[in-house]
């Protein structure tokens, strides 16, 4: 079952007499119980495909089922099987913590209304601010009080953008525990944005990305990080580094960085082999003092995507 398809998805807008094309005949799906990566530079055009999924706003071109459903006209029941979760959620700020959640819980039909609530606080260490008005949280508790709306009515479907934003490593790293920990025990379906992609590597399943309105591509974490050939080494020698840089120009290799006696420089793993350049190097009678090979990480996918036309 796919809880989320999107088929030729198209939105435009008018900004000063121009028309700005924000997405572009976009598709894809996502299966049931499955996280979903949803990455993009800033203007890729993510934030406007998240707002068409949560009915914020129209798309001009395209179709959108959620849950199984036509979600324009089956709103009701789709709406009490998925909730949404931002850093930039607008919570009223004259209310306190829990009246948020209250008001929020009464439009999902929620049962047992404020053991749910008294639970979420818990989850998140909001428990002793849930008497507190909003207006006076921090950025990072405000983000938590959002993730508890997000998760209120034990949505089936989740659509989690930029939900750690502002968040301490620590509480950042259990609100990612409890997400796995919720999918695992639900199966939920979670569309998840972020720009801090080791969140991304822990969490997705598959990742897609976003580029001037189009998706690009669509695979596994581990799929995309193959398409980067190039590996960094970092080689730190008991003196001093010069002769090592000369010897790595002489073989062709790539210097990125050097300081004291340690130099980073690039191999590609189709062509170099690193194991011989560390032998051809001590054999010039260089003492090696340590080696560090750096493999790449969703990062390096993200900037060679996002500056691939640059």
């Amino acid at each position: 079952m796919k809880d989320i398809v999107v088929k030729g998805l198209c939105k435009s807008f008018k900004s000063r007499g121009k028309t700005i094309t924000a997405v572009d005949d976009v598709s894809f799906y996502v299966t049931k119980g499955e996280i979903f990566g949803f990455l993009g530079a800033n203007g890729a055009g993510k934030s406007t495909t998240i707002n068409i999924l949560a009915g914020l706003l129209t798309q001009d071109k395209g179709t959108v089922k959620l849950c199984g459903k036509d979600p324009y006209k089956d709103w009701e029941y789709v709406k009490n099987r998925m909730n949404v979760s931002t850093a930039y959620f607008p919570l009223s700020d004259v209310l306190t913590v829990r009246q948020n959640l209250r008001v929020y819980a009464k439009i999902y039909g929620v049962k047992d209304v404020e053991a749910k609530i008294n639970q979420l606080l818990e989850d998140f260490e909001l428990t002793a601010l849930g008497d507190k008005r909003v207006n006076r949280l921090s950025s990072g508790e405000r983000t938590r009080t959002a993730l508890c709306k997000g998760f209120i009515n034990d949505p089936q479907l989740l659509l989690l953008d930029e939900c750690t934003v502002g968040l301490d490593p620590d509480i950042a790293e259990k609100t990612r525990r409890l997400i796995k920990e919720y999918q695992k025990r639900t199966n939920c379906t979670i569309l998840f944005t972020s720009h801090y992609m080791h969140e991304v590597e822990e969490l997705c399943d598959r990742v897609a990305f976003m580029e001037e309105g189009k998706i690009v591509t669509i695979a596994t974490v581990d799929e995309l990080k193959k398409r980067v050939t190039k590996h960094k080494v970092e080689l730190t020698l008991a003196e001093n580094g010069d002769d090592l840089k000369d010897l790595l120009k002489e073989e062709g290799l790539t210097v990125l960085a050097g300081r004291d006696n340690t130099l980073i420089f690039e191999v590609d793993v189709a062509s170099d082999d690193v194991n011989t350049i560390v032998q051809q190097l001590v054999k010039q009678g260089l003492n090696l003092k340590d080696i560090h090979i750096k493999k790449p990480t969703l990062d390096d996918i993200f900037i060679h995507f996002a500056r691939r036309k640059k």
